[in-house]
């Protein structure tokens, strides 16, 4: 069983033999000699001297992710010197990859947990239609098809995902390192939604051609009732609702057309599931299935309706106060008794129509919450140029991947702009300060326009009462490749995990990077 020792010394690598170069200093604008150093080469070191040989085929050029850096003293904050860093723009040289390595890069970029999540569940019904194929009844399809819905609505539903989440929050931190690594991936459960969501309309694709076939059967010889026409209309108009709502959820469709997806996902969705009690009532008249009090589906169907009735239950109208960070940036504060660390609620100005998930940061007063919104769209647009006094939000808050940061011994946070956000309320957190007491490491990297500008010096401290130094980087002067020199940071640091949060680009480029030399990364899902 691996140890979380041979878990930082599967880091380990041979430093390269960088030879002298030259970059652009982005701070002065002129020529500048770097020597490159390896900070593993340092007397100080005090890395595991034995080193993992399997990560020897990972030592390709084109991962090396050494940077010569400058620091520069850009003021002083809080009785501390706020420094940011820039980093050599000189591209890495391109080189050939092994074939191992390709794998490698491609079993991280398509065998996410995402993916594999979703393939498991396509699996489970394929195998459950297989073994059943020829014993299934008409109704046996719809059954299949309601157990699906009901999987993919349960799996998002905030109270299993708090019960869930906490549970895993609180294992032990001398877990093995594969399994911790392993078990932090639970906040890709989107990809058993999409799996289970997708499954039940081939499920119910299925169930239409068997139909079909009966009522044509009937129809030719004339015993079709009134009460078959509305079946096979309303399956008809299921089929289309579902299809609809799963092609919409392309993450390619619901980027570029978000408030169709939205509309579609909300509106498709109920009225996909008003067909399905139809369906459930009719064809519990058939002579071959059991009433309706016995038709698992209608129990199925209950269960399901209720999920999705829940959250219009505990939706509240709340006065908010507005601070302006930046041009770019708000912070909104609203009343919220003991809002929890590490969460995410949903934010909306027409509930009818459109939810925002942002992550939540308590107050240290415990009467009140805060969001940080940064511009991204139609709606945070709106909120930061016109703000209003009252929004709706959702309860309760749904924890979020960074409350699985306490199953390791070190990590590092990157975040970039207001990424920042579901970070401090991490850092702010308890099992944070259980973290520090316990010795182990932490560090923060953060990539904002002016991070040492007034409007930021409340992350500035929250940043620093956890990592005296953190590594902070001023876009402003140049955007540093993030995932480069996160990978040095967890290096140079021996980070055993990674958290980011950042745009999508950035977050898989980090999670790609860091797992690629055999860390464990973590970013926001935003494919669910």
């Amino acid at each position: 069983m691996e140890s979380r020792n041979s878990s930082v010394e599967s880091l380990e690598h041979s430093p390269p033999n960088v030879p002298e170069e030259e970059h652009v200093d982005s701070n002065e604008g002129v020529v500048q000699i770097h020597q490159r150093s390896d900070p593993l080469d340092t007397s100080d070191n005090t890395r595991a001297s034995s080193i993992n040989s399997s990560q020897e085929s990972l030592k390709s050029t084109s991962m090396q992710v050494y940077a010569s850096m400058s620091e520069k003293n850009a003021g002083t904050k809080s009785g501390n010197a706020v420094k940011t860093h820039s980093v050599s723009a000189v591209p890495l040289p391109n080189t050939r990859w092994t074939h191992r390595q390709w794998i490698k890069f491609l079993s991280l970029h398509w065998l996410s947990a995402y993916r594999v999540l979703i393939g498991l569940t396509f699996i489970i019904n394929i195998v459950v239609f297989a073994v059943l194929y020829k014993r299934l009844s008409l109704a046996a399809p719809l059954i299949a098809t309601a157990a699906n819905i009901f999987a993919a609505v349960f799996v998002r539903q905030e109270d299993l995902i708090n019960l869930t989440f906490a549970f895993v929050a609180k294992m032990p931190s001398n877990l093995p390192f594969w399994f911790a690594r392993t078990i932090s991936d639970l906040h890709h459960y989107g990809g058993f939604h999409i799996g289970c969501a997708i499954s039940a309309l081939f499920w119910y694709t299925y169930f239409v051609y068997r139909n079909t076939v009966f009522f044509l059967g009937n129809s030719d010889a004339g015993t079709a009732t009134a009460s078959m026409w509305v079946d096979i209309i309303a399956c008809y108009s299921f089929l289309f609702s579902i299809f609809l709502v799963c092609v919409t959820a392309h993450p390619r469709l619901r980027v570029k057309f978000h408030n169709t997806f939205e509309h579609t996902h909300r509106f498709g969705g109920w009225t996909a599931l008003i067909v399905l009690w139809i369906h459930a009532g009719v064809s519990s008249k058939s002579p071959e299935n059991p009433d309706m009090h016995a038709n698992p589906a209608v129990w199925l169907l209950a269960a399901t309706t209720f999920i999705i009735i829940l959250p219009w239950t505990r939706m509240r109208r709340v006065p908010i106060t507005t601070e302006l960070v930046s041009s770019r940036e708000v912070k909104l504060s609203f009343p919220f008794k003991h809002m929890p660390y590490t969460s995410t609620m949903r934010f909306s100005r027409s509930p009818l129509m459109e939810w925002h998930a942002f992550a939540t940061i308590p107050n240290p007063d415990g009467e009140s919450a805060y969001i940080v919104i940064s511009q991204a769209g139609d709606w945070t647009k709106a909120i930061i140029q016109n703000p209003p006094t009252h929004i709706w939000i959702r309860k309760p808050a749904a924890m979020n991947f960074l409350a699985f940061s306490p199953l390791f011994n070190s990590l590092l946070l990157v975040a970039t702009g207001a990424g920042i956000g579901p970070m401090l309320s991490l850092l702010r957190s308890p099992a944070i300060a259980n973290m520090k007491k316990q010795g182990r490491t932490i560090k923060v990297m953060w990539c904002v326009y002016q991070p040492d500008a007034p409007h930021w010096q409340f992350v500035q401290d929250i940043i620093r009462n956890v990592d005296p130094e953190p590594r902070i980087f001023d876009s402003k002067q140049g955007r540093p490749d993030v995932a480069g020199e996160t990978t040095y940071l967890m290096q140079e640091a021996q980070i055993e995990a990674v958290m980011v949060v950042s745009n999508p680009k950035v977050t898989r480029e980090v999670v790609e990077g860091v797992k690629a030399w055999g860390g464990a990364a973590y970013g926001a899902v935003f494919d669910s």
